[in-house]
């Protein structure tokens, strides 16, 4: 059964997470789940700002399609993508519909393998000045749609990704200093 492949292949991949990582699942229900990762990093918001609207110095090389953080972009502006391009091969991660610099950047879309599941929701990513040159990202995603996988344990896999991802993006800030 081709169907029962693609979820045993699906799974396979979501489930190459970090086992440290770890996230809030704020609430699930029939139709989606939200979560909230966070990090706290050693620079101001503005330099947390500009490291993070490059993917490309930051992402996680274990979660790409194409096998290279090179090949991510993104343009925060309304309608810009963030994108992972590699030649001829592209994929759409999520589309930016709000940014204020510095604070706040809201994206759509299903990263990674929800898009073929058919979810997909708002990517909030929030920046707060913690004093002493210290900045919080607080990332909430809330997912809806249908699928036949159950949600219950998908959000804490989609969860400690995410996590990675922002724990990535510590990272690349920790060698830089």
């Amino acid at each position: 059964m081709r169907s029962s492949w693609f979820k045993q292949a699906l799974l396979a991949l979501i489930f190459l997470i970090s086992p440290g990582a770890f996230a809030e699942v704020v609430a699930v229900g029939d139709s989606g789940f939200h979560i909230r990762v966070q990090v706290d990093l050693p620079v101001s918001k503005d330099a947390a700002w500009e490291q993070f609207i490059h993917p490309e110095r930051w992402w996680s090389e274990g979660h790409t399609w194409f096998g290279s953080r090179k090949n991510f972009s993104l343009d925060p502006v309304a309608g810009g993508c963030f994108c992972e391009i590699l030649g001829d091969k592209s994929v759409l991660h999520l589309t930016v519909s709000t940014v204020v610099p510095g604070e706040k950047i809201i994206m759509l879309g299903g990263l990674g393998p929800l898009q073929a599941l058919g979810l997909s929701g708002p990517a909030v990513f929030t920046f707060a000045d913690l004093g002493d040159g210290r900045t919080r990202v607080v990332h909430d995603y809330r997912v809806t749609g249908f699928t036949q996988m159950n949600l219950e344990e998908l959000a804490p896999i989609v969860a400690g990704v995410q996590q990675e991802q922002l724990d990535s993006l510590a990272a690349s800030l920790e060698v830089q200093d």
